[in-house]
């Protein structure tokens, strides 16, 4: 049975976050696996990445690779839709430049979803929340000034998750927005530098 792996490699998914070592070969193409998260599942050889050694230290979690990966897919349909707005119909004025130092999330499921009665009420909040701190990351790495962020009036429960989750980042500071532009239903985030 030849094969690029043998029972204590290490590896990372090809088509979804983690990775883990493999136990045991099972056959040609299948092989036995633990994941970083700890669970023993069956797996595809063709669906694992083998790592080096020196690679191993550089594991990222779980939660950060769905960060990435949402967020790398946030950014493709971003320049979807600037390809097709790209043109300007004729009559149209062209749109004032915007503040490139200023990223603005809107957290309305119905932005964020194309049919948000398929979704739970308690799964609607954690999407949301996921959205949000995604697009937080992604102010951070891309090196914003000021995330804004939109959840609306409601009941509160949306604004105070995102305040709650905000309390954890050490680098950022928040207030509510512009009461004129944003009424009394977003969040400032200015992302401090060190």
């Amino acid at each position: 049975m030849s094969s690029k792996f043998r029972p204590g490699d290490k590896f990372i998914f090809l088509d979804e976050p983690g990775g883990g070592t493999v136990i045991e070969l099972l056959s040609h193409n299948r092989a036995k696996v633990k994941t970083h998260d700890g669970f023993e599942l069956e797996y595809a050889l063709s669906a694992l990445v083998p790592m080096k050694a020196s690679a191993d230290r550089y594991i990222v979690s779980d939660h950060q690779a769905q960060l990435i990966a949402a967020n790398d897919r946030m950014e493709e349909e971003k320049k979807r839709q600037a390809r097709k707005g790209a043109a300007l119909r004729p009559g149209k004025t062209a749109p004032r430049p915007e503040d490139n130092s200023v990223a603005e999330v809107d957290l309305h499921l119905h932005e964020l979803v194309e049919d948000e009665t398929v979704i739970s009420q308690d799964e609607k909040l954690r999407y949301q929340l996921a959205y949000f701190e995604r697009s937080l990351e992604a102010a951070i790495r891309n090196g914003k000034r000021k995330l804004i962020v939109i959840h609306g009036v409601g009941e509160g429960i949306l604004r105070e998750e995102v305040r709650r989750t905000l309390q954890f980042y050490e680098s950022v500071r928040f207030e509510d927005a512009d009461p004129r532009r944003y009424g009394s239903g977003a969040t400032e985030v200015t992302i401090l530098r060190h």
